[in-house]
């Protein structure tokens, strides 16, 4: 039986890597001019990276089977790394108790009950009741106000604007447990990556895909899903309408509801928001900090957070930063030009980093994603159309997840989920 993948990304290569081990036919569709997705690489200024920053944590499960099946475990490497918080305009260690303890701009009953929700999140398993709260008014009543307005406010704030308030409690417990978990010690964070980077495995997958008999089109985007009697009869590229038996889409659903012939089954997927992401990435010459992740309150720098790249990757040589800017489709920094993002993002890492000069910053790259990350309200599975949407087409995308965020394990688990339950 053949199957048509729509979506390069690790998602749609997982599933096509599934399908071929089961003995379909495989052929995998991509519109841009390489695989990956988000989990996309560049050459930047002579490294090759993410376009997208990755790292992986101890749960990645599903990740880490599929490293061992393409023989590349080995790569997979652990480090530990430090958190930062920029406060009062200075950075301060943060992410372990004793950190806790010293910072600067808690009282200790607030750095306590602060404590207390990153171990409490870590022992909790059924998220039944939190997928009824609001992510905000959860912590809250946890950490109290005080504590909420220095060390969530702004992440809330400026990743989701006017969208903070209606954040799922499950989406944002998850993603306080999965890092958690990911330690040597409480007061060890351990991160991983995979030498060579995400492309390493994403080279691997396409390998053993070409190698399995799969075929690969890039430049080729899906113009229609044609459905009749809510039927599965094909797909249409330009002017070419090609048979398949079975369909796996895993481009984000706002985007597959223009693609449905079919009105009422099109319809299903009209009413979920997304974010798009604008990705700095910044070549400097001499190291930014210590700490892998900073997260920022500050009333001049409009960012939540900034990923210093080189603290986790060993293997490369460069200074890299990452700068996400997560941004509704509608909000004015997407039409911003090139040199006045160029120019914010120094001024930023130049207030955090004093020692920086103009002469050190070596290289910039600006990178948009489209529907990048889903806005999760509560009850949100319960919200999202079946993934057997038509007969014979499987339908999904990220935010399938949920309450998992992002990430290429989630993406392995879920293709790996659906092929063997719908193929």
């Amino acid at each position: 039986m053949r199957v048509v993948i729509i979506g390069g990304g690790p998602m749609g290569l997982a599933a096509g890597y599934y399908a071929l081990k089961k003995g379909y036919s495989v052929d995998i569709y991509e519109k841009d001019n390489v695989l990956g997705g988000m989990s996309a690489s560049f050459n930047f200024d002579g490294d090759i990276i993410e376009k997208y920053y990755h790292f992986f944590c101890k749960t990645d499960l599903a990740l880490f089977e599929l490293l061992k099946e393409l023989n590349i475990y080995h790569l997979l490497k652990w480090k530990n790394t430090t958190m930062g918080f920029y406060y009062k305009q200075k950075l301060q260690p943060f992410g372990d108790p004793i950190s806790l303890l010293k910072f600067d701009g808690l009282d200790i009953i607030s750095k306590l009950r602060y404590g207390f929700l990153a171990f409490y999140s870590t022992k909790i398993n059924d998220w039944s009741s939190l997928d009824k709260k609001y992510a905000i008014d959860w912590i809250k009543s946890i950490i109290g106000q005080k504590a909420y307005s220095v060390l969530w406010d702004k992440l809330f704030s400026l990743k989701f604007y006017k969208y903070q308030t209606k954040i799922s409690a499950a989406w944002i417990w998850n993603r306080i447990k999965r890092v958690g978990l990911s330690r040597d010690s409480i007061f060890k964070e351990s991160l991983g990556y995979v030498e060579g980077g995400v492309k390493t495995i994403i080279d691997s997958l396409e390998k053993a895909l070409l190698e399995k008999g799969a075929n690969i089109y890039l430049n080729s985007p899906v113009d229609k899903i044609i459905i009749e009697n809510s039927t599965l009869k094909g797909i249409k590229i330009k002017d070419t309408v090609l048979n398949y038996d079975k369909v796996i889409s895993t481009i984000p659903i706002n985007i597959l509801q223009h693609l449905i012939t079919d009105e009422k089954i099109a319809s299903k997927y009209k009413d979920f928001t997304y974010l798009d992401v604008m990705c700095v990435v910044i070549k400097l010459r001499k190291p930014f900090s210590k700490h892998f992740w900073i997260n920022i309150n500050d009333e001049d720098i409009k960012i939540p957070g900034i990923i210093n790249y080189s603290a986790l990757r060993k293997d490369i040589k460069s200074n890299i930063v990452y700068i996400p800017f997560y941004l509704p489709k509608d909000h004015e920094f997407l039409k911003k030009d090139e040199a006045y993002i160029k120019e914010l993002c120094k001024s930023y890492l130049k207030k955090i980093n004093k020692d920086l000069k103009d002469k050190d910053f070596l290289a910039f790259s600006i990178n948009i994603y489209k529907n990048a990350q889903g806005v999760y309200e509560p009850l949100y599975l319960y919200k999202l159309p079946p993934i057997n949407i038509a007969n014979n087409l499987y339908a999904l995308d990220t935010t399938y997840y949920y309450p998992e965020d992002r990430g290429f394990s989630e993406s392995v688990r879920i293709a790996k989920y659906v092929v063997d339950r719908y193929l």
